[in-house]
């Protein structure tokens, strides 16, 4: 037996994943998010950034959303999408 999901969006998808993306510049933004893909390393991986986006090991989808985004962002499929 083999199932098949369609994914219309990366927030549909089981290796998305939300992560604190807070903006070292900007008090008022230090509540913003990440989307990663679980599924790609990230290869500008930068461990001295200031950026968690940027330190962190999985590829970026989508950096510095607000909370309330993360709800309604249809988040498009970039074109490395490992699936």
């Amino acid at each position: 037996m083999e199932k098949q999901l369609k994914i219309n969006s990366c927030m549909e998808c089981p290796f998305h994943k939300v992560i604190a993306d807070p903006d070292p510049h900007d008090w008022f933004n230090d509540d913003d998010m990440a989307v990663v893909c679980t599924k790609m390393p990230n290869d500008k991986q930068n461990k001295k950034s200031l950026y968690a986006a940027e330190r962190q090991e999985f590829r970026t989808i989508n950096v510095a959303m607000r909370p309330y985004q993360i709800k309604k962002e249809n988040i498009k499929i970039p074109t490395w999408c490992p699936l």
